[in-house]
């Protein structure tokens, strides 16, 4: 079984343009991870994450989670309601680098590999650099784990 046995075509994405809103908005109402990010000719440029939208929640000094123990218990999070913030670019935010990728022939272990050795939830399949989809742990356990063990395939 090859990685694109598995993979789910229909995955949102997102464009550099769009805002921090429309990430967080597709991140919550799909429960995913993460999310692409692509050009227009569809080539992945990156990523935006859960980790990349709750890091803008925290106070702007104090973005490194091991500095947040100084911080009074009263200290909350940053208000999102500011404009400037909620008018950020996906651009400005998103993860160039270490987005896990595997090429849509190779093997489907390889893509189980490279999420337990990155410890990421989600692999991005690519064609030559264009994103095909998104293969993720749970559509490995359904597809592979579960029918070896006997049990009902629930993606």
């Amino acid at each position: 079984m090859i990685a694109s046995d598995l993979v789910q075509t229909d995955a949102p994405t997102l464009s550099p343009d769009d805002t921090i809103a429309d990430a967080a908005e597709l991140l919550t109402q799909y429960e995913h991870s993460a999310i692409a990010v692509v050009d227009g000719k569809g080539g992945l440029l990156g990523s935006v994450g859960e980790e990349d939208i709750l890091a803008l929640a925290l106070p702007t000094a104090v973005q490194e989670p091991d500095r947040l123990s100084y911080l009074p218990r009263c200290y909350g999070l940053r208000d999102l309601s500011d404009e400037k913030l909620r008018a950020t670019r996906v651009a400005d935010v998103m993860r160039k680098e270490g987005v896990v990728t595997v090429e849509e022939d190779e093997p489907a272990a390889q893509a189980a590999l490279l999420i337990i050795r990155h410890h990421q939830p989600q692999v991005f399949v690519v064609r030559d650099g264009v994103l095909v989809g998104r293969l993720c742990r749970k559509q490995i356990i359904a597809q592979i784990i579960n029918p070896t063990l006997g049990l009902a395939c629930h993606p």
